[in-house]
């Protein structure tokens, strides 16, 4: 079978416009912040908070709204918290500052502006106390470290410490305490709160207290002199220890959630300390059938034998975790049974992605939303019930095929193209049932079956232009768009099966960086393609840009598939670059006796120029590729809703499986170590490895 492309090519001219203005910004005039105990010091210029979706800098790098303050403004560096400094080109007094802040404080797009000020030794001195010249208390005494647990946080471990004041001041004064706590990884005692600024001799501890941990404190004592310009800090108290508990975590079953044996054994994986929550935990296993018979066993070990269930009848079966704190029960799991999932190979041959072990703790929950930017998509029942509201960002009505430019309808009309002779791709259908295609018993399943899928339609029949791909992703991610609506559903994944067969860069002010940015920004993770063209990964845009996450394609022996980018390596760095990591594309010269030929099978259309019979088929590309990586990552964020983008991608990398033993992939990983950080780096032409669902999932939900 003849390659399909995967990618669609960009339009010959891309449109190059200025930066995208994201908000609709207020009239309000901007806040302006300054301390009153220092106006007597000179101002050297201001720290800018701007509004929400404005960003600071333009296509050209120039830091915006500097224009408006009337005299000119140098633009600095970055504060942090979306905050950027400029300065004066000389310092200026309070009241100076101020009529410029006023004045500039008028622009739309600042929010907040705050007057930065040159201390003198004498102005900090009376901010902070000199450490040194007066004599320490004597240290606090009487520490204890008690379990805090509330039933308003049943899962979190808390401790409150109490202690006794010193009983020496030494002519100082309490000005609060300072606690520390041991650390594990380090084997030493780290401050946990520098000063509570308190008299205070008790304090509720929160941040680093793991249940069913031992966590060890100790006190000491910040006393400061009357005229606030000296201060001490006394030795440490005795160290007192504390096993904070929590409700157990929800266990997360190893045996099928599904079962029609007559005396199943349930396993399910070991809690430890921690998942216990700290205390002893008693497990009950309950097994329902349609016809509302419940079968339980209860134990305190890891598995148990059911008896008595009816044969030939299927039960649905769920474990509870309960201690003195609460309980959890594991998701209900049912293995999918969808009848073409003999065809979908890459869910969990050798090489394939281990999905059927991430299905044992989710199939994705709901509140996660990936959006698919590509050709938009058509009606097919395995993914209507699995779609959110998405949007048309195609500008060019020629292109766009559907009679109009930018409009709510992501619908895919066809991207026939008649000159060519090319049959519409349906490609944005076959790459939403990858990622989530119902458990429905109907056709596929997706790898996220339960995950929501919204469509962002930017390729029509000749490709997309940049601007439109940026939109598309800002819009995606919960960015405002101006003349698109507020989008309801902004999406933790984002996956660009988009790609250019020519060399293309991915500069550092181009429209989709920027937009990548934004998802940077947001802790949204995009994925996209590494392209076809069986060469460097690097020259194919836009998975060349920073900050996504580059899939490169294997076929079903775990080799790179024949069409798939490559890394290239770079002597400098001792490092390959290109493929961050690799997901089953397809490969249809391997064996066409292999399921769907060694292609991916997904949702499809019958339609070969306009939308036709919802149906199934067989591609290939690192476009397959991409959406297997996009499906992983939203069962991830499924089980830590608060999972960063950097974390994401490390556990990915960390939980890869091995190419196949020889392979050209196997034989091309490559460990050095980073002159700079001292950490070992592992990279290779096909990347780090094979994504691997089941252990990626396992490490999320277990990340602390």
């Amino acid at each position: 079978m003849t390659l399909r492309k995967a990618f669609s090519t960009f339009a010959a001219a891309l449109i190059f416009t200025g930066l995208l203005t994201v908000v609709t910004l207020s009239s309000a005039r901007a806040e302006v912040v300054t301390d009153a105990n220092y106006s007597d010091q000179k101002v050297v210029g201001f720290a800018i908070k701007y509004r929400a979706g404005v960003t600071p800098f333009d296509f050209f790098g120039k830091q915006v709204a500097l224009d408006s303050a009337g005299v000119t403004l140098k633009q600095s560096s970055a504060v942090g918290m979306d905050i950027w400094a400029a300065s004066f080109a000389k310092p200026v007094t309070q009241i100076q500052a101020m009529k410029i802040a006023d004045k500039l404080g008028q622009d739309p797009r600042i929010e907040r502006i705050y007057l930065d000020h040159f201390l003198t030794y004498s102005k900090i001195w009376q901010s902070t106390p000199k450490l040194g010249t007066l004599k320490a208390s004597s240290a606090p005494t009487s520490l204890s470290a008690q379990d805090a647990w509330s039933p308003n946080q049943p899962n979190i471990g808390q401790v409150r410490l109490s202690w006794k004041a010193p009983t020496k001041l030494n002519g100082g004064l309490i000005w609060g305490y300072r606690i520390s706590k041991y650390d594990t990884t380090t084997a030493s005692y780290l401050v946990l709160v520098s000063n509570t600024k308190s008299k205070a001799t008790t304090a509720l501890v929160k941040s680093g207290v793991t249940p069913g941990e031992i966590s060890k404190f100790k006190v000491a004592t910040i006393t400061k002199s009357a005229d606030s310009k000296y201060m001490a800090v006394s030795a440490y108290s005795a160290i007192s220890s504390v096993i904070a508990t929590a409700a157990p975590a929800a266990p997360v079953l190893q045996s099928a959630g599904s079962i029609t044996s007559t005396s199943p054994v349930v396993v399910w994986v070991s809690q430890d300390a921690k998942d216990k929550g700290g205390l002893m935990v008693n497990y009950t296993v309950n097994a329902s059938n349609p016809d509302g018979q419940t079968v339980s066993c209860t134990t305190t070990s890891n598995s148990c034998t059911l008896s008595g269930l009816i044969a030939g009848s299927r039960y649905s079966v769920r474990v509870t975790a309960t201690n003195a704190r609460g309980s959890a029960t594991s998701e209900e799991i049912s293995l999918a049974s969808d009848p073409m999932m003999s065809q979908q190979w890459y869910l969990d041959s050798s090489y394939g992605l281990n999905v059927k072990n991430a299905w044992k703790i989710t199939k994705g929950s709901p509140n996660v939303v990936v959006a698919v930017v590509d050709t938009g998509i058509t009606q097919h029942p395995d993914l209507n019930d699995n779609v959110v509201t998405g949007y048309d960002f195609i500008t060019s009505a020629s292109n766009a095929n559907d009679g109009g430019s930018r409009d709510p309808d992501p619908s895919d009309p066809g991207d026939y193209n008649v000159r060519k002779g090319i049959d519409s791709s349906w490609h944005g259908t076959h790459v939403a049932g990858i990622i989530a295609a119902a458990s429905n018993d109907i056709g596929i399943v997706g790898i996220a079956p339960n995950v929501k899928i919204e469509p962002v339609r930017v390729l029509g029949i000749n490709g997309g232009t940049e601007s439109d791909i940026a939109a598309g992703i800002n819009w995606a991610i919960g960015v405002s768009v101006p003349g698109a609506p507020k989008n309801m559903y902004p999406a933790k994944v984002v996956n660009l099966s988009i790609g250019s067969s020519e060399v293309s860069n991915c500069g550092t002010y181009s429209l989709t960086q920027l937009a990548i940015n934004n998802a940077k920004v947001k802790d949204a993770t995009l994925v996209t393609a590494a392209g076809n063209d069986n060469t460097y990964a690097s020259d194919s845009y836009p998975g060349n840009c920073y900050g996504n996450i580059t899939i490169g394609a294997t076929g079903y022996s775990g080799e790179r598939a024949y069409y798939s980018n490559f890394s290239g390596y770079y002597s400098a760095y001792k490092v390959f670059i290109g493929v961050d990591i690799s997901a089953p594309g397809g490969d249809d010269e391997i064996d066409p006796s292999l399921p769907a030929g060694g292609e991916i099978w997904s949702t499809f259309n019958a339609g070969k120029t306009s939308p036709g019979a919802a149906t199934y088929g067989a591609e290939e590309g690192t476009s397959m590729a991409s959406p297997m990586a996009a499906g992983v990552v939203a069962l991830m964020y499924s089980v830590k809703p608060n999972l960063t983008d950097d974390q994401a991608w490390e556990i990915l990398k960390s939980t890869a499986k091995n190419f196949a033993p020889g392979s050209e992939c196997d034989d091309q990983i490559i460990s050095t170590t980073n002159q700079q950080t001292g950490e070992l780096e592992v990279t290779g032409k096909c990347g780090i490895g094979i994504i691997d669902a089941g252990a990626a999932v396992a490490a999320a939900q277990k990340l602390k």
